[in-house]
């Protein structure tokens, strides 16, 4: 009867300590233009060891990754590579001089570029891995949705445009200034 108690007593204990930890990248929603850069942070939540990890992020093809930058409290990082022009992969980051990281943390930040108009979403894939120091975490994760707006074109450039058509227009009638 005793062990009985003890068993569950321990489940107990381990079910409480169970990692609620999510990935996410902020911010969650964002609008751009056609040529602009735009920064999404990685932000790691309610860790209660985060030693290391891999990230691979999806994105659609309106974008394109411009630079990565992994936060330098990681001893070793490396900011990745474009796998094909839908997955970035590799985002490598980990501790060997510093203490694992406990509670929130931004683990870098992805400067993307945007190419095309429409609406992109960025996803961290299911391939990323994260570790404590003796255990795999599987995070929650969530996504990012970029909605890419053409880029309008100027006032001045259609006034610009007008004048033209209206100074081609009087020299094709005939009229003279005097």
């Amino acid at each position: 009867m005793i062990n009985i108690r003890i068993a569950v007593l321990l489940v107990l204990l381990s079910w409480g300590s169970s990692q609620a930890a999510t990935v996410s990248l902020y911010p969650d929603s964002s609008t751009v233009n056609v040529g602009d850069l735009l920064s999404i942070d990685i932000i790691g939540s309610e860790f209660i060891e985060l030693n290391s990890g891999l990230i691979d992020l999806g994105m659609d093809a309106g974008l394109q990754v411009h630079s990565v930058t992994i936060n330098p409290y990681w001893d070793l990082a490396d900011s990745g590579y474009a796998q094909s022009p839908a997955i970035w992969s590799d985002i490598q980051f980990d501790t060997l001089l510093n203490p694992p990281v406990s509670g929130d943390v931004t683990i870098g930040t992805v400067v993307f570029e945007a190419l095309s108009p429409g609406h992109s979403v960025l996803s961290i894939l299911n391939s990323s891995e994260f570790y404590s120091p003796f255990d795999t975490i599987v995070p929650d994760a969530s996504d990012s949705q970029v909605s890419i707006a053409a880029v309008p074109l100027p006032p001045a450039a259609l006034l610009f445009v007008f004048g033209l058509v209206w100074m081609f227009r009087l020299s094709g009638s005939g009229i003279t200034r005097s």
